[in-house]
């Protein structure tokens, strides 16, 4: 190869047909709720992902060895509607040909599509949500497709929902939380992940990129104080290892490149996403 293309995630060359990862897109952010920019995401953690090195030294393996494909962005012309459809269609198409969806957003709305296609492929699933909010409002500013209600709206397609870092939201969300999901405001422990595993479910993992404390990750749209530094999050991103068989997609959404420092943010946001593919 003579060329390198810059606007893939590195080393996310193969064909859609010869690969096991397939990485999209969803530069939407038409629900957030404080500052916009998240649509700006996706680009900037391809455009991250070259600065880093193709080899994981805490797993021992290497992209180089990895089947992916870089589908580029979805559409986002249209309605809510309209871009919710094409990212429940394009996470369908990958499932159906047993690979699976890398998604980079945009906003967090994006990923109730992407576990409803998950639902519709696998049916029982488990949805694992790293992030500083509830999300678990019915509707925000009269939209049940809020970033601020896309884990209630997952809640009607599983009821197994284990949510980490949690750090914030109303009283409602709280109480929904503790009633009805397994919510913590701290970040998965060996435990955790034995009792998830004795559930033996299809597991899909979303990433809001604000379960980072702001000094780690300010290049969000909804910056939480109190979080994690960029380690802790890694170190309990690894310990799901032992569920590797069973994770069936992830998304990295939230990171909002205007609000960063010296592109840190879209750097951890590049290498979750290489980490989790090697994991």
């Amino acid at each position: 190869m003579y060329f390198e293309d810059f606007s893939k995630f590195i080393c996310a060359y193969d064909d859609f047909e010869d690969s096991l990862y397939t990485i999209f897109g969803a530069p939407y952010d038409g629900t957030t709720s404080y500052k916009p920019g998240a649509r700006f995401g996706a680009d900037e953690i391809r455009k991250a992902s070259w600065g880093l090195e193709t080899y994981s030294p805490i797993l021992k393996k290497d992209l180089v060895d990895v089947p992916i494909c870089d589908l580029h962005n979805i559409s986002v012309d249209g309605t809510q509607k309209d871009i919710m459809k094409y990212i429940y269609e394009a996470s369908k198409n990958s499932m159906k040909n047993n690979k699976i969806p890398i998604m980079l957003g945009g906003e967090h709305s994006i990923t109730y599509p992407v576990v409803k296609s998950a639902k519709k492929k696998y049916d029982d699933i488990l949805l694992i949500q790293f992030d500083a909010h509830c999300d678990l409002r019915e509707n925000y500013l009269n939209n049940k497709y809020s970033h601020a209600s896309v884990i209630r709206r997952c809640f009607d397609l599983t009821k197994d929902i284990y949510q980490f870092g949690i750090r914030s939201g109303d009283e409602e969300e709280w109480e929904f939380g503790e009633k009805n999901t397994n919510i913590s405001m701290e970040l998965p422990t060996k435990e955790d992940i034995n009792i998830i595993k004795e559930l033996d479910k299809k597991i899909y993992i979303t990433i809001d990129i604000d379960v980072l404390d702001p000094a780690f990750a300010p290049g969000t749209g909804t910056p939480e104080p109190c979080g994690f530094s960029s380690k802790e999050l890694m170190n309990s991103l690894y310990l799901f290892k032992e569920l590797k068989d069973n994770i069936i997609g992830f998304d990295v959404v939230e990171v909002s490149p205007h609000y960063d420092a010296g592109n840190i943010t879209s750097i951890m946001g590049a290498k979750i996403v290489r980490e989790l593919i090697l994991l």
